[in-house]
């Protein structure tokens, strides 16, 4: 399973970016793109009209769906405290995807590179063809 990040979403639903589209189809097909709640907000929050808000919710239907818990939104407060005892920020949001990503034991699939310094997470990296 592969969380999915807003990052990657954007690239697919609007720019088109091949690498990303290539990925992220496999994913679909082999029913491994998973995402979550967090995601769905800030992708319905760039849509610009009607048309747009019906392609996210259909490109979102048929994904597996995580919940985020009381205890995953303290786990997000967590990481983002280790984070800062380091030296740098993250923000909350990707430490909730973090978060959820941990507990599932699965990959997360973004363009943002903040994910790389969250020890433990792990990636999913498109292949380059």
């Amino acid at each position: 399973m592969v969380i999915v990040d807003t990052s990657v979403w954007v690239e697919f639903l609007d720019r088109f970016n091949p690498l990303v589209r290539a990925d992220l189809v496999e994913l679909l097909r082999r029913g491994e793109a998973a995402t979550a709640g967090l995601v769905l907000a800030e992708l319905r929050r760039g849509c610009r009209s009607a048309a747009q808000v019906k392609a996210v919710l259909e490109a979102m239907e048929p994904l597996i769906y995580l919940e985020a818990t009381r205890e995953m939104w303290l786990r997000a407060g967590e990481i983002a405290a280790e984070a800062a005892a380091r030296g740098y920020t993250l923000d909350v949001r990707d430490c909730l995807l973090a978060a959820l990503a941990l507990r599932e034991q699965c990959l997360i699939f973004s363009l943002d590179r903040d994910f790389e310094r969250i020890p433990g997470l792990k990636l999913h990296r498109p292949r380059v063809n």
